[in-house]
């Protein structure tokens, strides 16, 4: 099992003085045994995101934490 992160580059964030700023968006972090898996889980457990109107062609997803780290970290608690 992974954790992915998922982001897009859709949309904008407003900072604190009011400014529109381009960035990326987080949409989710989520497990998965594989990269489809965890998107499922995205959209299982953020429906919001479809209705929201973000394009799955958009959305990237990254694995943060492998399978061999979480083993080495579960390992030396």
């Amino acid at each position: 099992m992974a954790t992915y992160i998922f982001y897009t580059d859709e949309g904008v964030t407003i900072a604190p003085n009011n400014e529109f700023i381009e960035n990326l968006q987080v949409l989710g972090i989520e497990d998965g045994a594989s990269k489809q898996e965890a998107t499922m889980n995205l959209f299982k457990n953020n429906e919001w995101i479809k209705s929201m109107e973000y394009s799955e062609e958009k959305i990237r997803c990254y694995a943060i934490l492998k399978p061999n780290v979480m083993k080495q970290i579960k390992s030396s608690i």
